[in-house]
């Protein structure tokens, strides 16, 4: 948490999406394609980053548009390179 406090938005949003990734099997760092489902609403995700729902969503919806991350319904998410996710997270 107090990484995150010295963050931009967007690099909370994509450390919280590599956390979620990387936790999924934390000795599996070399993994590619990897898919998920988030634990959290994107109203829970904008209140544990201290974030509002639209900044949230806002920046997910950057790193979709980039194809750092793949949405797919509401909360499945695919990161086909990890590396460039990690870059992202400042």
């Amino acid at each position: 948490m107090v990484t995150l406090g010295r963050k931009t938005a967007a690099e909370k949003v994509a450390s919280f999406v590599y956390l979620i990734d990387t936790h999924l099997d934390p000795s599996d760092d070399q993994a590619k394609g990897r898919k998920f489902d988030l634990p959290l609403t994107r109203g829970d995700v904008a209140d544990f980053l201290r974030l509002t729902l639209e900044t949230v969503s806002r920046h997910l919806s950057k790193l979709r548009a980039e194809r750092i991350i793949a949405i797919t319904g509401v909360t499945h998410v695919e990161v086909p390179d990890l590396d460039r996710l990690k870059k992202r997270c400042g």
